[in-house]
């Protein structure tokens, strides 16, 4: 309804441009039934010539978001394959090196902390997978927002590695990284974030929590791009970040 609207057609004149019956339109803007996919994208491209924008893809998102729960495809609900189709991130933490970024040395103190149980054969493998992760995506360019403090906090000796680490990933074009200042208060978000921007041009917003990572739905992506906008307002532009970087290195 909120797209026909926009257009100021009504129901009838839908329907009439669309092929498909006025009972039918009024039916599926009530809520009293599902369009099947094919009817959805003859209402899309009709909406389309009336001047509407990606009718057609924002039409199948909310079919999906119907059928599934979420306005993803299904190929893109696990962490694993939206990373693989998407061609940047961006990435709010609010106390941590985001983990793709991480180096050797402190994913392993991280690990460790964390999995006080754990083999040093386990720590080694799950080390390797966090720090070799953003390697193995190579189409995937990151803006990382996170504290300078956590950095500063650290031990001189894995301090220094890992600024080093992350001015290596800085001056290899793919990585923005700003950091927010010492005496600066991350508000939000209050768990690490993700926006990944596909290729279809959707986003999957994604965050990160003790039991494991959660795909948000659509609706909350407004609340969510406006939680990373503030975060990155508070944080010093890329220049000044690596001048901070270079000397903690």
């Amino acid at each position: 309804m909120r797209l026909r609207s926009s257009t100021r057609i009504t129901q009838r004149q839908l329907a009439n441009r669309s092929g498909t019956s006025h009972a039918s339109v009024n039916r599926w803007e009530l809520g009293k039934g599902t369009p099947k996919r094919d009817n959805v994208e003859i209402l899309g491209r009709a909406l389309e010539t009336e001047g509407v924008p990606n009718a057609t893809k924002l039409l199948l998102a909310a079919l999906r978001r119907t059928l599934e729960g979420t306005g993803l495809p299904e190929w893109a609900q696990d962490l694993e394959s939206i990373e693989r189709s998407a061609r940047h991130v961006t990435i709010v933490t609010p106390a941590m090196v985001p983990g793709y970024l991480q180096c050797p040395a402190l994913a392993e103190a991280i690990f460790r902390a964390g999995m006080p149980g754990a083999s040093a054969a386990e720590i080694g493998r799950l080390v390797d997978l966090r720090t070799e992760r953003l390697g193995t995506l190579s189409d995937l360019s990151v803006t990382a927002i996170f504290p300078a403090a956590a950095i500063t906090c650290l031990p001189e000796s894995l301090r220094r590695e890992q600024a080093a680490h992350l001015i290596k990933w800085a001056e290899s074009g793919r990585v923005a990284i700003h950091l927010v200042p010492e005496g600066s208060a991350l508000l939000v978000p209050a768990s690490p974030l993700m926006l990944f921007r596909l290729v279809t041009g959707d986003i999957a917003a994604v965050s990160d929590h003790a039991d494991g990572n959660v795909v948000h739905d659509e609706s909350h992506h407004d609340r969510l791009t406006g939680e990373v906008t503030w975060a990155l307002a508070a944080s010093l532009p890329v220049a000044l970040s690596l001048d901070v970087l270079r000397k903690l290195a």
